[in-house]
Formats: C-alpha cells, structure tokens, sequence
C-alpha cells in the first residue's frame, strides 16, 4: 500500500535539507554558489532549453570569437574534448545515455547553465550554505565573502552579473569560457521560497569546523592551481556534509528519547571551538571513525574498519524514527497553531528542540486524538490481508501503544527499510565512495569500511598545516603555516574530524582492543605513514623523533614570505 504524502514524508528542514538521495558534489557545489550569489535563495531560473555538448562546441568555435578562443575554430576535435572533459559535468558519461547537467563548477555563474533535471542537488547544497550561514564567531560570513571573491572572479562590483573588462587578463581559460557565456544571459533572480527555513544546523560545531577549514583553505587561492582548489573544496565540504549527517544520527534520536534539545547542544551551548587543540571536547556526539589507512581488503585493520562503517550503519533505523517523531510533531503543532491553541513561532517554523515539547505528556490528550485520524485514514486505505505481517501486532490493543507510538512505528513498518536504503546511498555519496577524496570503500560484493584515500588526505594535509594570522599582521595571506609532527597530525584527525588511524573510537562500535587489535593498529599507523610520505608532505631523514614531521609544500611565513617547503 502507497501512503499518502502527508503521512510518508520524512524530511524536515530543522533536522536537514537533505532529501537523502545520491547527490554529486559538481552538483552541490553548483547549486550552493547560486545560493551564495542570492543570499541562500536558489535562482529563479531554470533552462528550458536541453543543453548539448554539441551546442557548446558549436559556440566555442565560432569564428568571431577566435580572438577570445585562439586555435578552437581550427582545432574543434581537440576542443571537443577539452569542453567535454574539462568543462562540462556529465550523467552516465561514457555511455550512449550521456547528457550534459551542467558546467563544473569552477565558476560563479555555472549556475546558470545546467539542465535543472540532470543537476539536482537534493537539498545539499542549501544544507552547505546554511552550516557557513550559521557558525559562529563571524567565521561563517567571512568564508562565504572568502568564496563569492574567489568564485565570482572577472565580474565588476557593480556589473550586476557583467564581466568586467578592466579583469585581470591573466585569467585561466575555465573562467573565460564561463564569463563569455554568461554575457549571453541577462535574466536571473532570487527565488523567494514560501516558509524559508533559517536556523542553526543541528549540530552547530560542525558548522563552524567547517567554516574554518574553508577559510584555511581559500588562503591558498594565489597559489594553487583554480582547477585544484576546487576540486579541494568538493572534497572538504563533501567530508563535513557527511560528519555532520553522521552526528545527527547520534544525535536526533538522544534529543527524541529525553524530549528536547541536550543542554550541551545548540549555538550558544555547544563546547565546540575551531580554534582548540581539542575542538570537539566535551562534545557528547562527537564522530568516531576507524579508517583503513592501507586500503586493503581483507586485512585486520580493515575488518576493524569494516566493523566501524558498521557500527554507524545500525544507527540508521533510531534515526529514521526519530527523524517521524519530529516531523510529524511538526504537523501536529501547525493543527495546533491553525486552531488558536498553540502559536506561531516568529521565524515561521519551529526547531527541533520547540517541537519535541509537543510530544510531552501537557499535550498527550490532544495529541492522541490528532493521530487517531491519522491512524483511522490509513486503515480505511487499506484491507487487513494487505498489511505487512509486522504491521499487524501494533495495531492491537494488547501492544499497549498510545496512537502516537502506534502511528510512528506503523510509517516505520512501511517506510523504514526505504528510507534505510537512501540514506546508505547519501551517506555513500558523501564520502566520495570508491572514488577521489573517499572516506568509505566497498569491492564488489563486499562490506563497506572507512578509508582514508590519498586526494582527501592531501586535502587534510594541506589544512591542518595552516594557522590563522595573528590581528594586525599585515600580509596578503590570512594564515601562515607550520610543521607538525605525524603524532601530532593523527591527534588532530582524530580530535577534529573523528578519524581513529592508531586507536580505536571507544563508544563508537568498540571496546577496549585486545592483543590483535592493537597489532592491527600498529600496522595501520605504519601505512598511514607510508601513505603519507607517498604524498610528498612527510620526510623522515634520521632516526631522531623531532625531524620526522609533516611539512608543507609552500612555506607562508606571517610577514606573506612565501617559500619553497620539503613537500612535493
């Protein structure tokens, strides 16, 4: 039997935008710098027209923009490729099915042309924005300005969207071709969105973590290379999407269980600091993850690893009751409203923790009788015979549920293994599995584990070498860097990102580790180790413990001295 929407529907805006489908970062990234070009809102336009690779090719090559685009006009098969390859984001590319969703998102303004169908983001990447939104400590706002300087690159302060032709000449290709196409198009607006929802993240010290990687990392924008600071920041934001979904999935059903928001929780409660050695200290929902770091099935570190991805797999089904809880909470409290009985927030929408206090025994009455209708329509949509076997026991009486319970654990019964299924895809989408940047592995057939793949490991390099500037230092860069020990690098993964390399994360799917599992951490630390040192950042010359440490591949010093480093 088909639910009805009203009853079927999970998301809710106070817990996530996400709308747990398989998302693609070009995608999210695409669809978050047209929300940071309209304060948060998405565009009001949408392409009609289905865009080709032929119709890119065709434009690029015209003849009167040859002084633009030297050389495409005589060389279109060469151009083709490039505009294929390095321009344009794909579905199925490679397979008769290909079609284009977008530009990548190596600019600003590649918003403005996607197939809306092929580029959906699925609430991603307002989930992005709203996290910069709200950390705190003005750490939120500066990245986004950060980002809307380095994105929206070769348009005037007052074009209005215009290139401007006073930019710097040197600019790369990418960012030309972009520019050129956006001068085609004149129309684009805010989309003003009925019932906006604008409120802190559930977990708020993921928000500001992420805003002070941003940061971090947009101070290195003179000096690598557009294509690869992007394809960083699909990586950074990718991880902090996924550890932030992971979190709540601690989290909401602990805030569902004791009835409101933990008192640890919240903007002006939670003890997270970016700035701390020990970021999430105290933090009572904190991420704990056992990574591969070889990258080797089979082995004993990643059995462990295995046994990590898991551990937090099972978490899926309390979230998804909690995640009823709360939305159908929320329904409740809107008949409340509409009947005079209950009022109206003044942001429109109530939080997770304003509407928890709704399933308190001061509303049980009414409550029980707003869920008995629900209960009694889908009854009336349904034979008996047509019910799951597990559906069945909950409605008698003898089970003892109150028409609320009865009414959860029946969406549950027919919803839950649905909503099972897509959030492992989410969760899978956002860790990049099997692919550049991945936190989670699977071989064919095989169980799913944590790893720590070499393009995201650079990226986690690459930040946690960085230290922000001290007020008043007068340089071009906003932080300078630093050498790290590897002891105190694995520290840091682990503190700040919940990445376990050489322990494992107590409470988090394990006890204490006996006599094989501390053999298998050993052999885990030695591969990150090599791992690391494959990558160019780590150089251990001598047998002294104080040389063996992790530098970086440019050398900032506070007065914007820029260096050659070690690294590669």
């Amino acid at each position: 039997m088909a639910l009805r929407r009203r009853d079927s529907e999970l998301k809710h805006p106070g817990v996530s935008h996400l709308e747990y489908k398989r998302v693609e970062m070009d995608r999210v990234l695409t669809g978050f710098l047209m929300r940071v070009n309209h304060n948060g809102l998405p565009s009001k336009m949408v392409q009609r027209k289905e865009l080709s690779v032929d119709a890119f090719v065709k434009e690029f090559t015209k003849e009167q923009h040859a002084a633009k685009f030297p050389g495409f006009a005589e060389h279109s098969d060469i151009a083709r490729r490039w505009i294929e390859t390095q321009l344009l984001d794909m579905v199925n590319r490679g397979r008769p099915s290909q079609a284009v969703a977008g530009l990548r998102p190596l600019h600003g303004l590649t918003y403005k042309f996607r197939n809306y169908y092929h580029s959906r983001a699925y609430g991603a990447d307002a989930q992005l924005y709203q996290m910069l939104r709200h950390a705190r400590g003005g750490q939120g706002q500066a990245a986004l300005e950060q980002l809307r300087r380095f994105f929206f690159t070769g348009l005037g302060s007052a074009s209005r969207g215009r290139p401007d032709e006073s930019a710097d000449p040197r600019i790369d290709v990418e960012t030309q071709a972009v520019l050129h196409l956006n001068s085609q198009v004149t129309q684009d607006a805010a989309q003003q969105v009925r019932g906006w929802y604008d409120v802190p993240p559930l977990c708020v010290g993921q928000a500001d973590l992420l805003a002070d990687d941003v940061l971090r990392l947009m101070s290195l924008k003179d000096l690598l290379p557009r294509v690869t600071l992007v394809e960083y920041l699909k990586i950074l934001c990718a991880l902090h999407l996924a550890l932030g979904q992971l979190k709540a999935m601690k989290l909401l059903p602990h805030a569902v269980a004791r009835g409101g928001a933990d008192p640890a929780c919240g903007p002006d409660n939670c003890p997270a600091a970016a700035a701390a050695a020990d970021p999430l200290a105290g933090c009572p929902f904190r991420a704990g993850l056992f990574v591969d770091a070889a990258g080797i099935p089979g082995s004993q570190a990643a059995a462990l690893a295995e046994q990590s991805a898991a551990a937090w797999h099972r978490r899926i089904p309390d979230f998804v009751r909690a995640g009823y809880v709360v939305r159908k909470l929320d329904d409740f409290a809107d008949q409340l409203v509409s009947r005079g009985e209950a009022t109206r927030p003044s942001r429109g929408r109530a939080t997770v923790g304003e509407l928890l206090r709704f399933g308190s025994d001061a509303y049980r009455e009414h409550r029980e009788r707003f869920f008995e209708a629900r209960l009694e329509s889908i009854l009336v949509d349904t034979r008996k015979e047509e019910q799951p076997e597990e559906v069945r026991p909950l409605l008698e009486a003898s089970m003892g549920l109150g028409a609320f319970e009865q009414y959860i654990e029946l969406l549950m019964a027919y919803r839950g293994r649905y909503h099972h299924k897509y959030l492992i895809e989410t969760i899978d989408s956002l860790l990049l599995k099997n692919r550049p940047g991945a936190l989670i592995a699977q071989p064919h057939r095989g169980r799913r584990r944590f790893v720590l793949d070499s393009a995201l490991l650079e990226v986690l390099v690459q930040v946690a070498l960085l230290r922000p500037n001290p007020r008043g230092t007068r340089s071009r860069f906003t932080h300078h860097t630093v050498s790290l020990r590897l002891d105190e690098f694995t520290d840091l993964l682990r503190t700040r990102y919940g990445l376990h390399i050489d322990r494992l994360p107590a409470g988090d799917g394990f006890a204490v580790p006996g006599p094989e599992e501390e053999a298998a951490l050993r052999a885990n630390t030695e591969a990150f180790t090599t791992k690391l040192r494959e990558t160019g950042f780590y150089d251990d010359l001598s047998d002294a413990y104080v040389t063996q440490v992790i530098t970086p591949r440019f050398v900032i010093a506070q007065d914007g001295t820029v260096t050659a480093g070690s690294g590669r």
